[in-house]
């Protein structure tokens, strides 16, 4: 069983089922309809330390590519590269040193050669330092996921939506088994369950009897930085951009329907700021695009949201089985949509073949066992 059908829970279950194992998906929403449908979808391992923590990322993105061509990749997979433009060119030249040691696509480029790459893109004012990642992508999470249920149905799989899919009870079972109750009245007796619920998993946990083992950064609190502004705006014409975008301003890319992406850096919104705030703030962020690239003339925002991001409390992913409950295995990570394609496939190998992944050694949530560490529920 997999709770959670976003775009890391449906990668894992589809491989459950292509493995050969009878899986059940439960989600509380449709599939893909909350964090995932929201995120930047930037595939990347550009800022991603320490080493073995981009080399994780650095395979995601592998893991995508090789996954494409096998599901459709016409529909949601876009490997257009990043331009970046920085205010600090040392930070930039710095990192772009360092990830071409590790064997990372990246060289720093002029203006010039950023408007060849882009041509979407406005002349940036003052002398900024721009960056070319030439490997990195984005995706469209919501046809990928739509692909990814379909492919689990049609290997037998059974997909929960709503309260049947709702999640509230987890126990231990008989003969090491687990027992998922939902909100519809079920009890539903699973072999082996994945929890990958995002900012629900540490309530999930504690439904499991392992509070405080998935630290998560609080994301209900005023100042929170797990929360998001989100802005979708459109239409966008045809010289509008190709390719992910960040200016110290505005971070940008192409999405589906003829519309941008929209975020920016920086705590500017949580789940207590104002509506009146949020619309203010999205009409800024297009203004800021319109002073980045082309296209916008005839643009209003759309969709203006703020998503929450699981964030966990050391940065790092959380992946692998609970002390104190260890037929429940979590997976929870700030980089889900880099990490989803390669991810899913080390831990399908350890649940099929009982052998842990030398990979995932880090990233265990027994490192947490002592600590008194914060967690929210819902």
């Amino acid at each position: 069983m997999v709770i959670g059908a976003g775009i890391l829970g449906a990668s894992v279950a589809v491989r459950l089922a292509a493995a050969g194992m009878r899986v059940t998906l439960l989600d509380q929403d449709q599939p893909g309809r909350g964090t995932s449908r929201w995120s930047f979808a930037w595939a990347n391992s550009n800022d991603k330390g320490p080493r073995a923590y981009h080399d994780l990322n650095h395979a995601g993105l592998r893991a995508w590519a090789e996954l494409a061509p096998r599901l459709d990749g016409a529909a949601w997979y876009r490997p257009v590269g990043h331009v970046e433009f920085a205010a600090d060119g040392a930070e930039l030249a710095a990192r772009v040193e360092r990830l071409t040691s590790c064997g990372y696509p990246a060289r720093l480029i002029g203006a010039g050669e950023a408007a060849e790459l882009e041509p979407a893109l406005l002349p940036p004012e003052g002398q900024a330092t721009a960056a070319w990642f030439p490997g990195e992508a984005y995706l469209l999470t919501e046809p990928l996921i739509a692909r990814l249920v379909a492919d689990l149905t049609r290997r037998g799989g059974t997909l929960l939506t709503g309260e049947p899919g709702r999640v509230t009870g987890l126990d231990a079972g008989p003969g090491g088994t687990a027992l998922v109750r939902t909100a519809a009245g079920a009890e539903i007796e699973a072999g082996q369950v994945v929890c990958c619920a995002g900012r629900w998993t540490p309530a999930l946990a504690a439904l499991a009897g392992a509070a405080g083992t998935v630290p998560l950064v609080p994301w209900d609190t005023p100042g929170s930085p797990a929360p998001e502004l989100v802005v979708r705006a459109g239409p966008v014409g045809p010289e509008g951009p190709a390719r992910v975008i960040h200016t110290p301003r505005i971070a940008l890319r192409p999405h589906q329907g003829g519309l941008l992406h929209l975020e920016a850096s920086g705590r500017l919104a949580d789940l207590h700021t104002p509506e009146a705030e949020l619309r203010r703030m999205a009409a800024e962020f297009l203004d800021r695009a319109r002073q980045t690239v082309r296209g916008l003339d005839e643009a209003h925002v759309v969709a203006a949201r703020v998503c929450v991001r699981p964030l966990p409390a050391d940065e790092l992913s959380i992946v692998g089985r609970l002390p104190g409950a260890g037929w429940l295995y979590v997976a929870v990570t700030h980089s889900g949509v880099t990490l989803a394609a390669h991810l899913s496939r080390l831990i399908v190998a350890e649940l099929t073949t009982g052998t842990e992944a030398a990979e995932l050694t880090p990233y265990r949530p027994a490192r947490f066992a002592g600590t008194a560490a914060p967690t929210t529920g819902r």
